[in-house]
């Protein structure tokens, strides 16, 4: 079919001026159209929501048992009309999260012990975690139960906003809210495997610085039956140990042929502490290891029970006293009180003095005894016998219940050479524990003591005589017993040097209390050759002490004083001066001849 052709001149000619001016006209009507359309710009919307999901990851639940539930929330987003990112991010996130467990609607005797989890905001990029207390009654049985759980939170269902070429890509967002609120479930699981409970007695019988026995037991709470079952203990707590002190382990374990389900067994271990720890509850954990019904070797759960450590037991020497503590006595006796102060009994208690490789009493000398308790005899220091000597160096006091005293005896020897002034004496006490086991008081017990002067048995409190140059005479000397107890069977003998002479040197004394005064008598005689002054002698008193040991007081010294003669010369003098006279004369007449 062919063209109609146009002859352009023709019509132009034939429109005419009008025809024109209608045309312009409807050209600037269309150009003003267009500029209005292209500045309106048309808005756009970005539609969605969030889609919370939960789970329970680690869902396994035990009869009687205190635990804790986590709920993980993960947040998929819907989104049915995308756009720029950040508000695609805001309709697909829910905010003000909560969630809740209907714990009303658990049918099982499983209680939660926590109220509701405020998450604030859950995106699409990580979980979040919502954990519950729980705890669930002896009575649960084996099986799986659903947890209902309410989810409510607000989110942004659509957003409206004007697309620009700039950053961020949108102006002008209209945001449409809207709150959510939504009931899921997770599952839990009770499983029918072996479940262990450990339990301590509770017993209060250990100290610190001592080891005492510990009785746990063990309980099958599951419903399978455990065979070749090993319980292994294990100390928290570096100041708590089990065996005993010569050998502390960090552990123990005991072997359980088979536990079937609801029993108990029992096992007692020794457990100690050091004398450092502090009074109070330790813990103890505990794992199971087992064979179960399908002959696979199981490892329990961490359980945990605790073990009570008591103080260390602490002595005291009071009421010391002392009997002739001074220098050169033999006998010194030193007793006092002994006194549990607890929290314990000591059983058969023996209180000991510290002493050296020679019996001495130590002081606080570098080469001590360091708290260990040692017998006479026994080496705790280099050199030899000390001042002050141990004669009997214990005293069994028997059980010393808490608060209670014992008195004790000591007896020491001073030797002559000590010197006067203050001693130290430390204190030991041994005793069993409620095992049987032998303990000592790891810190000496110190006391200070006086160390008197020395002194003699006796003491002369008078000498009276006549005695003259050429003559003889009683001599009576009063002596007292300046002791402490007294003497039996006393002789005395007294020793005299020229001029004096004691023809009757020997007194019998018998028996003196201490303060008692008796008068010794002796015959002496002094020469004519002899002084009016006096001259040196001494006495020596031979007894018997209260032990019936004999002892000698060989230093009582004395001045005997000596009188001139009564009337003329002396024979000596009388006879001397005849002699004088008789040569005289000879010499006399053999001059004149």
């Amino acid at each position: 079919m062919g063209r109609w052709p146009v002859n352009r001149s023709d019509a132009t000619r034939s429109a005419g001026p009008r025809t024109v001016a209608v045309l312009l006209s409807v050209v600037l009507v269309s150009s003003v159209l267009t500029g209005v359309v292209a500045a309106a710009t048309p808005e756009e919307q970005v539609i969605g929501r969030p889609d919370l999901d939960v789970s329970a990851p680690d869902n396994r639940l035990a009869p009687s048992e205190r635990g804790s539930l986590t709920v993980v929330l993960s947040n998929g987003g819907e989104v049915r009309q995308g756009g720029p990112a950040a508000l695609t991010e805001r309709v697909t996130t829910a905010r003000n999260v909560r969630v809740s467990v209907l714990e009303s609607r658990v049918d099982a005797p499983i209680e939660f012990k926590s109220g509701d989890v405020v998450l604030g905001s859950v995106g699409t990029d990580r979980p979040a975690t919502a954990t519950f207390e729980v705890e669930t009654g002896e009575a649960l049985q084996p099986g799986t139960y659903r947890i209902p759980i309410r989810l409510s939170y607000d989110y942004t269902r659509l957003v409206t906003y004007e697309p620009t070429q700039s950053p961020p890509g949108y102006g002008n967002p209209d945001f449409s809210d809207s709150f959510r609120e939504r009931v899921v479930s997770v599952d839990v699981v009770v499983d029918s495997e072996p479940r262990f409970r450990v339990e301590s007695d509770g017993a209060e019988n250990l100290f610190a610085g001592d080891t005492g026995s510990v009785t746990m037991t063990v309980t099958n709470a599951g419903w399978q039956t455990a065979r070749d079952a090993t319980v292994e203990l294990s100390s928290k707590s570096p100041s708590v140990y089990f065996g005993p002190q010569s050998n502390p382990q960090p552990s123990a374990t005991t072997f359980v042929a088979e536990l079937a389900p609801g029993a108990s067994t029992t096992a007692t271990f020794e457990v100690g502490a050091t004398s450092e720890t502090t009074p109070g509850t330790y813990p103890i954990e505990a794992r199971v290891t087992y064979e179960n019904d399908n002959g696979v070797r199981t490892v329990s759960d961490p359980l945990s029970t605790e073990v009570t450590v008591g103080a260390e037991r602490r002595f005291s020497v009071e009421n010391l006293q002392t009997e002739r503590l001074r220098v050169g006595e033999d006998d010194v006796v030193v007793t006092g009180d002994v006194v549990n102060h607890g929290p314990a009994p000591a059983t058969n208690a023996v209180v000991r003095l510290a002493v050296g490789s020679s019996g001495s009493v130590l002081g606080d000398s570098p080469g001590g005894a360091g708290g260990q308790a040692r017998g006479a005899g026994a080496p705790a220091s280099s050199g030899g016998p000390g001042p002050v000597v141990v004669t009997s160096a214990e005293s069994s006091v028997g059980t010393l219940a808490p608060g209670e005293s014992r008195p004790v005896t000591f007896r020491l020897a001073v030797s002559e050479d000590a010197e006067p002034g203050s001693q130290t004496l430390r204190f030991l006490v041994e005793y069993e524990n409620a095992d049987g086991d032998l303990r000592r008081s790891t810190t000496p017990v110190r006391r200070s003591v006086e160390v008197g002067p020395e002194r003699d048995a006796f003491a002369v409190v008078g000498v009276e005589t006549s005695v003259r140059a050429g003559g003889s005479a009683t001599l009576r000397v009063t002596v007292e017993n300046t002791g402490d107890s007294p003497v039996t069977d006393a002789n005395a003998k007294l020793f005299v040097n020229d001029p004096l002479s004691a023809p009757d040197n020997g007194a019998f004394v018998g028996r003196l209390e201490p303060g008692e005064r008796t008068t010794l008598t002796f015959g002496v005689a002094a020469a004519d050759s002899a002084r009016a002054k006096a001259y040196a002698g001494s006495v020596e008193i031979r007894y018997e002490d209260q032990d019936g040991d004999t002892a000698l007081a060989d230093d009582l010294r004395i001045g005997v004083p000596v009188s001139p003669s009564s009337g003329g010369l002396p024979l000596t003098y009388v006879g001397f001066g005849l002699g004088v006279a008789v040569l005289a004369g000879g010499v006399y007449i053999w001059r004149r001849d």
